[in-house]
């Protein structure tokens, strides 16, 4: 008996592993650990696998990140495409790491398709489905889906820290509470823009859950993840002057060449709206301006 007392111990230590200091966390994105932290605070540490002005669609991971990663008790995943095929590998590297899917019940907008939709955002699903390979994994750009999101870090939170679940359940509340605030500040930004007037030109369309939340219309440069030919380039310029359109949005990680193509030929300019940008909250506040700034033009 004495000789499997070690054993026991080790086993028991793996199936309820002590942290230290603070819950090590892991996530994909900038956007996810504003998220975390704020209902983690400081009882959370949380790595990102891919910084601010970084490609997602370029990601290698650092020795520094794959080492935390073999720590972490949890990883915020949000479907992504560097996901896909690298959280296998995390889970490979750190067996007892649990992935949790922060967009599980979040209805998907198809990714290639243009939106012309208004209203209160994208519903919550009544019955959870897989994601096809073309959904959209922009979900965060909306406050009102950022909410269900909350809600997954909360339960994920409180069950893998169980003696501070108080605790992230009051911090999740101000959360909440800052997120309402954020949806009225925005919607009150956008109120006096026609509705003629409310569309926007951006290269990657990674903004067609603000797009519907806040009753605007995302007309992407990139088609189906390629940047148009000629005759595709020629009809949208077309297009683009039809609407009024004078700027065109593009995010730091992609190439600006078409997006100043096309701005030229419209007269118009080139201006950033980082979907991926650290501060969160703030930088939905300054795109909610940009777009307004540039439907009045």
């Amino acid at each position: 008996m004495k000789r499997l007392l070690p054993v026991l111990v080790l086993a028991l230590l793996w199936a309820c592993p002590a942290w230290a200091d603070k819950l090590p966390v892991a996530v994909g994105i900038e956007p996810m650990k504003y998220f975390v932290d704020r209902i983690g605070g400081d009882l959370v540490e949380t790595t990102v696998m891919v910084p601010a002005g970084s490609d997602p669609h370029t990601y290698e991971p650092k020795p520094s990140q794959m080492r935390a990663i073999s720590s972490a008790a949890l990883y915020f995943a949000l479907g992504l495409e560097f996901e896909e095929a690298w959280v296998p590998r995390f889970q490979a590297a750190n067996p007892r790491l649990k992935v949790v899917r922060a967009d599980f019940g979040i209805r998907k907008l198809p990714m290639a398709e243009h939106h012309h939709h208004g209203g209160e955002g994208a519903a919550h699903e009544e019955h959870h489905g897989g994601h096809a390979e073309a959904d959209d994994p922009h979900v965060w750009t909306a406050p009102p889906l950022v909410k269900f999101i909350a809600e997954h870090i909360l339960e994920s939170l409180s069950g893998a820290d169980p003696a501070n679940a108080v605790t992230y359940r009051h911090n999740e509340a101000d959360f909440l509470r800052e997120l309402d605030q954020l949806d009225a500040e925005i919607r009150a930004a956008l109120k006096g823009v026609p509705k003629n007037r409310r569309t926007f030109l951006v290269f990657h369309p990674s903004w067609g859950y603000f797009a519907q939340t806040y009753g605007l219309t995302q007309e992407a440069v990139e088609i189906e993840g390629k940047e148009p030919g000629p005759k595709e380039l020629a009809h949208m310029v077309e297009e683009a002057r039809k609407d009024g359109i004078t700027v065109v949005f593009v995010q730091p990680q992609f190439s600006q060449r078409t997006a100043e193509t096309i701005a030229r030929a419209i007269g118009g300019t080139v201006a950033v709206a980082d979907p991926l940008a650290g501060n969160w909250a703030e930088n939905l506040r300054e795109v909610a301006k940009a777009f307004r700034t540039s439907m009045k033009k």
